[in-house]
């Protein structure tokens, strides 16, 4: 009788595990959470696609080295507005460039070129002082991680989920897609989220951050994954 009771009871608890989420309905649920704070009609939020991979300790999970990467990418697209802004002044004082017939009107357009020029040089010096700092940064964030990963008996350290859903737009009037990805730990806990399209590129940008000793290594590394 006592052993009858037993399996009844076994089979009662395993029937009460199997009635527990899986990892893609956690995956999904947390998604909805997070997108409730992003979508303008997140009534019309329907999700599509859920897929949960286990996430390992490396520079493109890590949220601190994702950050200073994107970062590191508003530095470098601060530093091509000063050299194109450069360029454009260079291009005007060839064009006001004195001569022995200049009027007041063209040494001054000169002038204000040139000191356009020169302010613009000396924020773009600063902003490529900022990028090798920034670089610096995400070296020293790798070597921790690889320390770290070496030091754990395994280098889970949660989930990497893909989520794909649709809803309206702004104006409400037309469905929209979108694609993120979810980093989230055992719990399925968000930890950071990205636009699909965002993370892909952030993460051939931080391939050749890995594998690069200098800005100049890793900018001509980007453009070979690039084109």
């Amino acid at each position: 009788m006592k052993t009858k009771s037993l399996i009844i009871t076994l089979v009662a608890l395993i029937g009460l595990c199997s009635c527990g989420q899986s990892k893609e309905e956690k995956a999904q649920e947390m998604a909805a959470n997070y997108l409730k704070g992003v979508l303008y009609h997140f009534d019309s939020y329907e999700p599509l696609q859920t897929k949960v991979d286990s996430s390992f300790v490396a520079l493109s999970t890590d949220r601190e080295a994702i950050e200073l990467t994107l970062d590191m990418l508003k530095l470098f697209q601060s530093a091509q507005e000063y050299a194109d802004k450069i360029e454009s002044a260079e291009s005007s004082m060839e064009i006001w460039s004195p001569s022995g017939y200049s009027s007041a009107y063209s040494k001054g357009e000169y002038r204000r070129a040139k000191e356009e020029r020169d302010n613009n040089q000396r924020l773009l010096d600063k902003t490529k002082d900022r990028i090798q700092n920034q670089f610096s940064k995400i070296k020293s964030r790798q070597s921790y991680l690889e320390a770290e990963a070496l030091l754990k008996i395994g280098d889970f350290n949660g989930w990497k989920v893909y989520h794909k859903f649709k809803s309206l737009n702004g104006a409400g009037t037309l469905d929209l897609f979108g694609e993120y990805v979810f980093f989230c730990d055992e719990d399925f806990n968000e930890k950071s989220a990205y636009p699909k399209e965002d993370y892909e590129a952030i993460s051939k940008v931080m391939i050749a951050i890995s594998s690069s000793n200098d800005i100049s290594d890793m900018i001509e590394k980007v453009q070979e994954e690039i084109y």
